[in-house]
């Protein structure tokens, strides 16, 4: 006897759960169970009348599932209950609740936030970008892992190559490496030899007077040798991308009379002779807001060679 009575007073806790779970899912004050005929059964409303007298969205949750209705099975009415787990299953699910609760409010949130943008954007003026490559501006990785690329469009006489002062000073450094270079090794020893042998290659070409090839300042100085080439860039402002970046705006003087459409409703079209040469994610963003046409090398050279 003593089995049966575990095994009935088990099934009466399952019972005050699904009772206690029921009632917080759905918010309704009257009983879901009712004693009938010496058994407990199910009084709740079906999910379509639920939905119809609540009017709520837990009513309109329940209306989608279609879920079938709670069974429950039937137990003496002798049963000894046992609901002393209810209440923290019962706090288990209120919490749970509210933190569903809170990831629908902040997925709410992001939606609107996204729709406020594409509304600003919709209202913006559109612009377009018509680019013919002239001026190619790479940086200090475009040498350390695209020489060869970069030779390749230099030595195609298409563009002219145009090397900020600042990536020259960095290839310098990167040249000389640590004070024992006899320590050097692996991928660090590898950046050393490359940055040398595009020092190497831009000693050469300058020399050589090639006249598609460039270096410019920060502040938009074109120079004809890099004998020289240390730069003051005390009071400039941002680091050592940004200054890469002027570079490139050297090239975009856009003027007003220019651009601007006759029709206020037309797009506005601005001509780009000069394309930022990287594959750094951040400089590609800087450029990209400053509406400076940015490739990588590999991609570029493609193009290039296929046009």
């Amino acid at each position: 006897m003593e089995p049966k009575r575990k095994v009935i007073a088990a099934d009466c806790k399952r019972v005050t759960v699904l009772k206690y779970f029921l009632e917080a899912l759905c918010g309704q004050e009257e009983p879901l169970l009712a004693f009938k005929g010496g058994k407990y059964v199910s009084v709740a409303p079906v999910p379509d009348a639920m939905g119809k007298e609540m009017g709520s969205q837990e009513g309109k949750q329940l209306e989608d599932q279609k879920e079938d209705d709670v069974r429950i099975e039937a137990f003496e009415d002798d049963s000894e209950t046992e609901g002393s787990g209810g209440e923290m299953d019962i706090k288990e699910l209120r919490a749970k609740k509210q933190a569903l609760a809170r990831k629908v409010a902040e997925q709410q949130r992001r939606q609107d936030k996204i729709q406020a943008v594409l509304k600003d954007q919709s209202q913006m003026r559109q612009m377009e970008l018509e680019i013919r490559p002239v001026f190619l501006v790479p940086d200090t990785n475009g040498f350390i892992d695209h020489l060869s690329s970069l030779i390749t469009l230099l030595d195609c006489r298409k563009f002219i190559l145009v090397v900020p002062l600042i990536v020259i000073n960095e290839l310098d450094g990167l040249a000389k490496g640590p004070e024992m270079e006899h320590r050097a090794a692996g991928y660090a020893r590898q950046v050393q030899e490359r940055a040398r042998k595009s020092i190497e290659f831009l000693e050469e070409r300058f020399e050589s007077r090639d006249n598609c090839l460039r270096a410019l300042t920060s502040r938009g100085n074109e120079l004809e040798s890099i004998s020289f080439r240390s730069e003051d860039t005390t009071g400039q402002q941002g680091n050592n991308d940004d200054l890469i970046l002027s570079c490139c705006l050297h090239y975009c003087n856009d003027k007003a009379k220019d651009f601007m459409p006759s029709n206020k409703d037309d797009p506005i079209r601005l001509l780009r002779e000069v394309v930022l040469l990287t594959d750094d994610r951040n400089l590609r963003v800087k450029a990209l807001t400053r509406n400076v046409p940015v490739r990588d090398i590999p991609t570029f050279l493609k193009w290039a060679q296929e046009g």
